[in-house]
């Protein structure tokens, strides 16, 4: 079956080629406003999630039912287009995603705290912003990565333009999209929940999501933090075959 993946905050669509090497099929991804090949957007018009959701779109063009895959930012996208196209995803799989905020309040206090991200963003650069989005304990496993494909990975979170990362968490960020935990109950295709084991935040949502979706399973992935899909991509490819 056809896979369209779609990348976190910071991320590119790079970002999916060990888990492509390792399952040894094309996977259709895209690049999201602010990121990899779609840099130098300064229209707030392109940072919305309507306009999210026509990349998604447009990465599934000509495909039917197919696997879509999103990790962390790119599942929060991913849940919203499956809500509306709940015919062409046959199978959900969510890398260490959230379906957003429940309360208005958490959602304001997470907008409060991202504008406040954007504003380091600018005044202080990618390097320092980087060194503190990455210290957070859920990334520390990440440095674990050999030293050539962590410093890859690095290297092309440099090339980010730091304006797009601003806009990007403007109009997407966690506090900025609507929840749609009230919603999981309308998804019928099957879900898969993965997390890793030292991201116990996230695994903790997952559980929760899980008991609101109708064909749900976790997999919390060992030896890996957040990003599973960079720490363990065989073990990602694993799930997927099955």
């Amino acid at each position: 079956m056809e896979i369209v993946a779609l990348h976190g905050f910071t991320g590119s669509a790079l970002d999916w080629e060990p888990l492509q090497q390792a399952y040894g099929q094309k996977l259709h991804t895209t690049d999201f406003p602010g990121h990899g090949t779609r840099q130098g957007l300064r229209e707030p018009a392109a940072y919305t999630l309507p306009a999210h959701l026509d990349l998604i779109s447009q990465a599934a063009e000509g495909l039917g039912a197919f696997t879509l895959v999103g990790y962390s930012m790119g599942g929060r996208l991913a849940l919203h287009w499956a809500l509306q196209n709940p015919e062409r995803v046959a199978r959900l799989v969510l890398v260490s995603a959230s379906p957003g905020l429940e309360s208005p309040q958490e959602r304001q206090n997470r907008i409060w705290g991202d504008q406040a991200l954007a504003e380091f963003i600018h005044s202080k650069g990618l390097e320092a912003f980087y060194k503190y989005w990455y210290n957070q304990p859920y990334f520390s496993s990440l440095q674990q990565l050999p030293p050539e494909r962590y410093n890859a990975l690095m290297e092309r979170r440099q090339a980010n333009d730091p304006v797009g990362l601003a806009l990007s968490l403007k109009h997407v960020g966690t506090g900025s999209l609507p929840s749609l935990w009230d919603r999981l109950g309308e998804l019928k295709s099957r879900v898969d929940l993965v997390t890793g084991e030292y991201d116990p935040k996230f695994t903790t949502i997952a559980h929760r999501m899980g008991e609101r979706l109708p064909r749900a399973r976790l997999s919390v992935v060992e030896g890996a933090g957040h990003a599973v899909h960079l720490e363990k991509p065989e073990d990602l490819a694993q799930l997927l075959r099955n």
